[in-house]
């Protein structure tokens, strides 16, 4: 499955590091189940070989690796976007983008050919990002308060723990990837 969902093999070990850390921070994260806070779950099924992968964390425990995390995953992309060409965006320019489709929001970007399909949209408080090809689909939304929040401070470092304390006031899916053989859903949601 993680074949279809294009997942490069290099970046493979990474998630499964990822899911394996995410996972020792839930079993010690038991204190935070004792209470109301919004949890991360990630879900990843694999029809081919019927493997089912859960991750449930308190958001508390993402936002406390929120920054170094978001900081290697965008490094990770934009060292990885295109190695034929510079792609290196400065947070200054990131934040400059971000103001300027905050300031007009509707549809940003609306592409399809008949065969796959791309769209991203401010929805009211509501970023969203869909894309539909033969293999499947993925759909991403966020509140438009964790871009503002990520965004927002004039730091030289982008704030991922600011953004992660906003999913706090989200419930509901974040990501979902719907594969001919798998499926892959986080959100935000009750213990």
């Amino acid at each position: 499955m993680l074949n279809h969902l294009r997942i490069p093999p290099h970046a493979r070990p990474r998630l499964l590091g990822a899911a394996l850390l995410a996972a020792l921070l839930a079993v010690t994260g038991s204190a935070a189940a004792q209470t109301d806070t919004p949890w991360l779950h990630v879900q990843v099924e694999d029809e081919s070989d019927r493997t089912k992968v859960e991750v449930n964390l308190p958001l508390a425990a993402v936002e406390a690796i929120s920054d170094r995390m978001g900081r290697e995953a965008l490094a990770d992309a934009m060292g990885h976007a295109d190695d034929s060409r510079e792609t290196n965006l400065e947070t200054e320019e990131l934040r400059a983008l971000w103001k300027a489709l905050r300031a007009d929001p509707g549809a940003w970007v609306s592409v399809g050919d008949g065969d796959e399909n791309l769209r991203a949209r401010m929805d009211g408080d509501e970023v969203r990002i869909t894309t539909t090809d033969e293999d499947g689909s993925l759909n991403i939304r966020f509140p438009t308060a964790v871009g503002d929040a990520l965004f927002g401070s004039d730091a030289e470092e982008l704030d991922f723990a600011g953004a992660v304390r906003r999913l706090a006031d989200h419930e509901g899916d974040l990501v979902v990837v719907d594969g001919g053989d798998g499926r892959v859903r986080v959100w935000i949601g009750p213990q």
